[in-house]
């Protein structure tokens, strides 16, 4: 059974989160639904918002994963009875670029992990933001980012099934 991968991106604040979440709620049917957070807590208001998320996904039965750079080894555990929502690769490509790791050696990772869980008959919905719109900064770390986060979605609505963007709330459906 061949696996379906969904990209979901959009800019700040455009909801693309909740529509991630709605997604895999409306299609869990009797999976174990599976929250991969790439978020670091670097301030109070960032611990809150971490805090209030997990407590939220909680009770809804979500099982939650912190995979700020490294992919753990509980990754490959997951198959066919499991429903995954990562959000968000933005969020992970800037940690990895922050913390001076080997960015294209994890994207590599990054990518086979994508390819064993489709594999193994899973549905995973990736959460991205786009940070193209303003043009290209001229400053070389963000321009590498931005480099990087391109490609990175580029390959990410090739490989997935579906592709939606969120706009103020507003979605709309690429790919599928």
């Amino acid at each position: 059974m061949q696996g379906r991968c969904v990209l979901i991106s959009g800019g700040v604040r455009s909801g693309k989160s909740a529509f991630a979440e709605n997604y895999i709620m409306q299609s869990k049917q009797q999976r174990q639904a599976v929250y991969i957070a790439s978020g670091v807590a670097f301030d109070e208001e960032m611990k809150k918002r971490i805090e209030r998320h997990k407590h939220d996904r909680r009770n809804d039965g979500w099982v939650t994963i912190e995979v700020p750079h490294e992919l753990p080894e509980r990754l490959t555990e997951f198959n066919d009875k499991h429903i995954v929502l990562w959000d968000c690769i933005t969020t992970w490509l800037t940690n990895i670029l922050v913390e001076s790791l080997p960015v294209e050696e994890m994207i590599v990772k990054l990518k086979e992990q994508l390819y064993q869980w489709r594999k193994r008959g899973m549905t995973v919905v990736i959460v991205s933001n786009e940070v193209l719109d303003a043009g290209i900064c001229k400053y070389e770390f963000t321009a590498n980012y931005q480099r990087l986060l391109g490609e990175l979605n580029q390959w990410l609505v090739t490989f997935c099934d579906e592709a939606y963007e969120l706009d103020y709330g507003f979605v709309k459906r690429w790919k599928g």
